[in-house]
């Protein structure tokens, strides 16, 4: 459970925090959170699925076959070619409270200090170094992220959610619940109005690039050859993935 610190000068007096020294935080999150801006890249760069949280849909990349191994992380190190944002800005998030968005920071990552490391603020009660650099990608993400909800809300309304083809996740070897995509079938059936709203939301470009990523799932088999328990990752990954390249803030600004 989420044991977040809120990120201003009052709840912060007196500590730092430790920046990761690589990816190893996400070795067993083997769903990624993504927004809009990146799914392009990262449609080409493993499959894509939507995922409930609570009443709310997510768009995920899928980085593994079974709960507990990200198949794209080996020692600390990505072994993709897209590399999600959310994995530059962890332990930091941005929650809403209210109508309010405060960046907190995860007190259970292991990397809050109480003198050495990265202050928070500096002398000023300003975000200092590393701190302010993680809430300016924040701030420049906050906005994709709420487009990429509502667009996905708007797709749960039209009903065009589907399950992950069972075929597919059985030739897979698939053993993480709760993968969808857009059913294509129902998209087409929509008649002219649903389909405009889903226009407007900007939500088509995330239901085709979701199912278009789906391609991309022969990666997790050939990351799970290479990229078990304890195996080591091959010298050359180039040539395995082939050619495939109480702080608040207005973040509508």
């Amino acid at each position: 459970m989420s044991n977040p610190l809120v990120i201003s000068p009052k709840e912060c007096r007196g500590l730092t925090w430790h920046p990761p020294n690589d990816l190893s935080f996400a070795a067993e999150t083997v769903l990624l959170p993504l927004h809009a801006g990146e799914m392009a890249k990262a449609a080409a760069s493993m499959p894509l699925g939507l995922v409930k949280e609570g009443r709310e849909w997510q768009l995920v990349g899928v980085c593994g076959l079974e709960r507990g191994h990200n198949l794209f992380i080996k020692q600390g190190q990505w072994l993709g070619h897209y590399r999600p944002q959310w994995l530059s800005t962890w332990p930091f998030a941005v929650t809403q409270v209210g109508e309010k968005s405060l960046v907190t920071f995860e007190r259970d990552s292991g990397l809050l200090g109480d003198e050495e490391g990265e202050p928070f603020f500096d002398t000023e009660d300003q975000p200092s170094g590393r701190t302010a650099e993680v809430i300016a990608t924040l701030k420049a993400n906050h906005g994709k992220r709420q487009r990429t909800r509502e667009a996905l809300a708007a797709l749960q309304r039209a009903g065009v959610i589907a399950p992950w083809p069972e075929t597919l996740q059985r030739q897979l070897g698939m053993a993480i619940p709760g993968l969808h995509m857009v059913d294509e079938r129902a998209l087409a059936e929509l008649d002219d109005e649903a389909f405009l709203a889903l226009r407007k939301a900007q939500a088509l470009p995330i239901a085709y690039a979701v199912n278009l990523s789906l391609a991309q799932s022969h990666l997790l088999t050939r990351l799970a050859r290479v990229n078990p328990a304890q195996a080591e990752a091959p010298e050359n990954l180039d040539s395995f993935f082939g050619d495939d390249k109480e702080l608040t803030f207005d973040f509508d600004n």
